[in-house]
């Protein structure tokens, strides 16, 4: 057991990490109206669960949606049941997740290599920018990532605590049959491929011995099975699509729905990862070698659970930028390895080397802010609403804390190096949420125009798009949506000798003749009709 002090120590790095949590996942969650795309669809989704009835079939705009698993819908759809369609109840299961993966990721550290280390890995997972994005919008990764994470934590745990393996491997299993339950067979391949390889490396795959697989199996499968079960009675062509067309599809074909090449996730690393991602080489070579002695095995799974993450997903035809999420965790303890490696060392070479990481960020800050005050982005405000004095504002803050990171991180001043990122962060999300969102919410939704087209429309109708469904309309409405695809049916619609509404992109507009009359504009996109009021 912890010392008495210890244990006081540790609740307050908790409630330190609860408290960051709060901030950067909660703070004014249910504000903004959902975004299009992606966001809405997954949330009204959720309301067609909780209207339906159907807790079994998910289904979007009427009609089956089978191309993601059931357990994030399950949990959006409870907490429209105790919150109301909300924007906070669709946004909250995210916010719970992340921050569970958080503790969990603090958890993970401090077993690896001490306290320090599993704090500083779980406020670099916080203050990671695609982590703390997804934490805070309706999207299954962070699902996903919260219970690969979990798994690899009971895994480990188990590994090192031999006599009290049995009841934590279960648990694995557990958290495994839900980690699939969550997006699929990925939830079982990320997590088997890096135990069998970390066994592997460790030269101990007779540990596979006492993994309690059999039980395991029947953990496994009481979870995960009946839902994949009952889906499939009930919709015959659920298996083969999902299975095949989804996922093994998306994996080997080559007309993949987001092709991209091999490449594509290191740029997207770096930037998802910031401000981390600079420090990452650095770490990632300081694992290699093995400097971090008292981290024992901790260094091997981590380096193991990046690599087959990020390999799997590079050589998938399909690439999204969200897909990788699973590896942040591992990538957040690398990191943290290194800086808990100075904290303890102070060796002037590790200071160096971590200057020489950092100061081409405090260059690109500069050049930005340079570039910004001399070709302003003009076309900015009128593409996304985002004035200059905001993005000028957030520019030079960002530029100023990290000049004041890489002073302290010179002057070997560690806690405020390390304090200065992290501020950096949370300061900066704090401007965006506050000054930025307002301005780019009419570009990202279409919440009002929505809400018009409901007060104007016949009740019971379909809401009609041109091109393209806008996903949160539907969320605010409560409609079923109709989609003209061509400007032959678009033509057709409006001659109607009804009043007739439509929403598209004012782009769009201008290539009609007869131009139909706009009753609403919010941001980019237009509500129009064939009759003037």
């Amino acid at each position: 057991m912890l010392p008495e002090k210890s244990r006081i120590n540790e609740t307050w790095l908790v409630l330190i990490l609860i408290t960051v949590c709060l901030v950067v996942f909660f703070f004014r969650l249910g504000a903004r109206p959902l975004w299009d795309i992606d966001e809405g669809m997954h949330a009204v989704t959720s309301v067609e669960m909780v209207r339906n009835g159907d807790w079994i079939t998910p289904t979007f705009n009427g009609q089956p949606f089978f191309d993601k698993p059931v357990l994030f819908n399950w949990l959006v759809a409870a907490c429209f049941l105790v919150f109301g369609f909300t924007e906070f109840a669709a946004r909250l299961p995210a916010a719970v997740l992340g921050s569970a993966c958080v503790l969990v990721t603090y958890l993970l550290g401090r077993k690896m290599a001490g306290t320090r280390t599993g704090f500083l890995g779980a406020l670099i997972l916080a203050t990671a920018v695609e982590f703390i994005i997804l934490a805070r919008t309706v999207m299954h990764d962070i699902s996903l990532t919260f219970f690969v994470t979990l798994a690899l934590y009971l895994f480990f745990k188990g590994y090192q605590d031999r006599p009290h393996t049995k009841r934590t491997l279960l648990l694995f299993y557990a958290a495994l049959a839900l980690a699939v339950l969550s997006k699929g067979p990925v939830g079982l391949a990320l997590p088997t491929m890096v135990i069998g390889l970390y066994l592997w490396v460790q030269k101990d795959l007779r540990f596979i011995r006492q993994m309690q697989i059999g039980w395991g199996l029947i953990i496994f499968v009481l979870i995960a099975a009946p839902w994949y079960i009952l889906i499939s009675l009930k919709n015959p062509a659920y298996a083969g699509y999902f299975f095949i067309t989804q996922n093994l599809g998306s994996f080997l074909s080559a007309e993949a729905r987001h092709p991209e090449p091999f490449y594509y996730y290191i740029p997207v690393f770096f930037g998802g990862f910031f401000p981390w991602s600079c420090f990452f080489p650095l770490a990632l070579v300081y694992a290699v070698r093995r400097r971090f002695h008292t981290a024992g095995d901790g260094p091997v799974l981590l380096i193991i659970w990046f690599g087959v993450v990020f390999i799997f997903f590079s050589l998938a035809s399909s690439k999204l930028s969200t897909y990788i999420l699973p590896l942040f965790p591992a990538a957040a303890l690398l990191v943290a390895l290194l800086v808990n490696e100075l904290f303890e060392s102070r060796a002037p070479a590790l200071h160096k080397a971590m200057g020489y990481c950092l100061f081409p960020v405090v260059v690109l800050f500069l050049t930005a802010v340079a570039y910004l005050w001399l070709r302003p982005p003009l076309q900015l405000e009128y593409d996304s609403g985002v004035k200059l004095n905001h993005i000028h504002l957030l520019a030079g803050w960002l530029t100023g804390c990290a000049l004041a990171a890489f002073f302290f991180l010179v002057h070997k001043k560690n806690t405020a190096f390390f304090t200065s990122l992290v501020t950096m962060v949370v300061s900066a999300l704090l401007i965006f949420i506050m000054l930025i969102v307002g301005e780019i919410n009419p570009y990202r939704s279409t919440r009002e125009l929505a809400r018009e087209y409901d007060r104007l429309a016949p009740a019971g109708g379909k809401i009609v798009f041109y091109r393209r469904i806008k996903d949160s309309a539907l969320f605010y409405t409560r409609r079923q949506a109709r989609v003209l695809e061509t400007e032959k049916q678009l033509r057709a619609f409006l001659a109607s000798d009804k009043r007739v509404f439509c929403i598209l992109n004012r782009n769009r507009l201008a290539k009609k003749r007869p131009a139909p009359y706009v009753v609403k504009r919010y941001g980019n996109n237009l509500l129009i009709s064939n009759k003037k009021f």
